[in-house]
């Protein structure tokens, strides 16, 4: 019996054994900080992939105002990696110590060969010149969207440039047959729509180069390329019959309004100037394609350009497992699950990421549009969004809002008054 018992002792404390190292193996967690956004819940899938493949845990937290919770250390220490809604936020957090250099998840070849020139600049401080994030998506808003059955009914149109848009628009438009549904309230942030309006001319009429020293405060509005890009606004909104409502409107209505209005049959509005953001406000009985589509904004000079927005991914927390979800996050195969929902809206900010999942049509066709931007490095993120703060989100603001309230005549006293804030 004695024997026996010697016989067993060996399985069984091998068996127990196991099962205790299994009970006390935990894998490591690697935390992810970020903001709310819709189709959360397709980025944890894709997260859940990553755990499998690199044995850890990952988890996101989403926070109302990350930027703000990281520098407070409001319990922000446990945070490997995170979600940035804006470079500049990336540039300051990176500045005040919280970041490291993205140089140690990812060597230049691959930054050079994956990311456009652009983007590596606005995450890059002009202080110590690190790049402290990777854009980790984007989204467009070049967009001009329109009713497909109007659309049609005019001729389906095809315009090279602003000026041939704003002609025919003239053209067929009546006192009581505008062609454009502009409304741009948004309560205190009224005028951020007209801000993305002002970004579009001036990429697509003058250029990268002009662009850029715009959003660096090297030219100001009184510079002939920004003054005539806001005249040029101007040209559209202040023709009395062209615009539903009028430019009182425009600055009076809500801009959700918009998408309801343009797919109203008895309303006549046939185009509306929005971004992507401009999807989630048609009526849910109405769908893309049948219903509304959209052309990218037109330009002769400057044909691929695209004005965007979009998040970056950025380093806290340096552990050899951090990096390597940090890595897995950028790579060209990120997002085959979420690209694959009918109703995905990710656009990866790596040009070459891999598309071919892609199954929603306006998905593709807006990546396609940002994939042709960013080979040629004319993709620009939102300049508002690039300038400094009490410009960008300010005073821009307000005075697009008093320009399309007063008129083109006040002009020199608007861009005078803002270039006296910088």
């Amino acid at each position: 019996m004695e024997l026996k018992n010697k016989k067993l002792f060996i399985p069984i404390f091998i068996f127990l054994t196991s099962v205790f190292s299994y009970l006390a193996y935990s894998p490591e967690e690697i935390s992810i900080a970020g903001p709310y956004f819709p189709q959360i819940d397709y980025l944890e899938e894709e997260l859940d992939l990553i755990s499998k493949d690199l044995n850890v845990k990952i988890k996101y937290v989403p926070f109302s105002d990350i930027e703000s919770e990281i520098i407070e250390g409001n319990n922000t220490e446990e945070f490997d990696l995170a979600i940035i809604p804006n470079p500049q936020g990336v540039v300051n957090l990176g500045e005040r110590g919280h970041l490291y250099s993205v140089s140690i998840a990812l060597n230049e070849q691959t930054i050079n060969d994956n990311y456009s020139k652009h983007l590596q600049e606005i995450t890059t401080s002009q202080i110590d010149q690190i790049n402290y994030g990777v854009l980790f998506r984007l989204i467009p808003n070049s967009l001009i969207w329109y009713d497909v059955e109007k659309y049609e009914r005019l001729g389906s149109p095809n315009f090279e440039n602003f000026e041939e848009m704003v002609s025919f628009s003239k053209e067929n438009s009546s006192f009581d047959n505008p062609l454009w549904c502009m409304d741009i309230e948004s309560g205190a942030s009224t005028g951020w729509i007209a801000t993305n309006w002002l970004e579009d001319l001036i990429l697509h009429e003058y250029g990268p180069d002009i662009y850029d020293d715009w959003f660096k405060q090297i030219i100001t509005s009184q510079n002939n390329e920004i003054t005539l890009s806001i005249l040029n606004i101007g040209k559209l909104i202040f023709d009395e019959n062209t615009v539903y409502g009028g430019n009182q409107r425009i600055i009076s209505k809500e801009f959700r309004n918009n998408y309801r209005n343009l797919l109203d049959e008895n309303n006549s509005c046939v185009f509306s100037w929005s971004g992507h953001f401009a999807s989630m406000y048609f009526p849910s009985d109405k769908s893309y394609e049948d219903d509304f589509d959209f052309f990218k904004f037109p330009s002769e000079s400057n044909k691929e350009a695209m004005v965007g927005i979009g998040d970056s991914l950025v380093i806290l927390n340096p552990s050899n497992k951090s990096l390597e979800v940090f890595r897995a996050l950028v790579d060209d195969n990120f997002g085959q699950i979420w690209i694959s929902k009918s109703d995905s809206s990710f656009i990866s900010a790596n040009k070459n990421s891999n598309i071919e999942q892609i199954e929603n049509n306006m998905l593709l066709k807006e990546t396609l549009f940002v994939r042709n931007a960013l080979n040629k490095d004319l993709f620009r993120y939102d300049a508002s969004e690039l300038m400094e703060r009490r410009i960008g989100a300010d005073h821009l603001l307000y005075a697009l809002k008093k320009y399309i309230s007063l008129g083109s005549e006040f002009i020199n006293e608007i861009t005078e008054e803002l270039d006296s804030k910088y």
